[in-house]
């Protein structure tokens, strides 16, 4: 009786504790069940149930956006998922059928804009470099994928999904400050924000490809080297970064300086 009794006891004791690392994995997770979780899931076990249906039948209602996606960068790319027959609209968005069937609405779809997972499926790096250090702020929910990239838009740059415009107009959005005009502007944006900022992600402050001098060394590297502008920088490095220390500080442009001071 006695050996039944602690062989009970310690039962209970080994179920307690996976309880308590189930719950603790849960809630350092993260994964606290709220409303507005349970929605999603309640709205994901509801979509399951659809089927797919095929680009033509998004076409009855979304006739414009079909002929963009035609000539998009994604439709370029396009696999049809050999598993459940998904291509085009439906890789992105999901099995259609229940979305067709009410003749649309919310809830019915998956939306990217609502949910990045949906591009991490096949952006698997770029899931990675928003969790480095420095980062858009795309997990938190603040930004979604589509407030830089129009995913189905004819007028992307290849590869970017950016406007044609150039990726320096996305990055104004939201960098008005950094748009100028300056008496003395900086060539480097004439390339874009890209060359200075890796901009999903990165393990430098303000998501610089570079923590250092060696960002600017990048274009600005001579055969006289450290010998710059006319003078040697030899005794400056160690005085911190290019931008930095009263020197080129107005990095993107300059209303006083040339050699981008303020």
């Amino acid at each position: 009786m006695k050996e039944a009794r602690h062989q009970i006891i310690g039962q209970a004791r080994a179920l307690f504790v996976v309880l308590a690392l189930v719950f603790g994995l849960f809630w350092v997770g993260g994964i606290s069940v709220s409303q507005a979780d349970q929605a999603k899931v309640n709205e994901m076990l509801y979509l399951k149930k659809a089927k797919y249906v095929g680009m033509d039948t998004c076409a009855t209602c979304h006739e414009k956006q079909v002929k963009e996606y035609k000539l998009s960068t994604h439709a370029r790319i396009n696999i049809k998922n050999d598993t459940t027959g998904a291509e085009a609209c439906e890789t992105c968005h999901g099995p259609g059928s229940i979305h067709a069937d009410n003749g649309g609405g919310k809830g019915t779809m998956i939306n990217p804009k609502k949910d990045p997972e949906v591009c991490f499926t096949c952006h698997t790096d770029k899931k990675m470099q928003f969790r480095l250090p420095y980062h858009h702020p795309v997990v938190e929910g603040k930004m979604s994928c589509t407030d830089c990239h129009d995913a189905h838009s004819i007028d992307v740059r290849p590869w970017t999904a950016t406007s044609e415009d150039g990726v320096n107009e996305v990055c104004f959005k939201c960098h008005t400050d950094k748009r100028g005009p300056y008496v003395f502007k900086h060539d480097a944006l004439k390339e874009g924000c890209t060359v200075c900022h890796q901009v999903h992600g990165s393990v430098n402050d303000k998501m610089l490809v570079a923590g250092d001098y060696n960002l600017c060394l990048r274009c600005h590297a001579t055969v006289l080297y450290p010998n710059m502008g006319g003078g040697s920088h030899a005794s400056f490095w160690t005085a911190g970064t290019c931008w930095k220390s009263g020197c080129h500080d107005a990095v993107h442009g300059s209303n006083y300086s040339a050699h981008l001071y303020y």
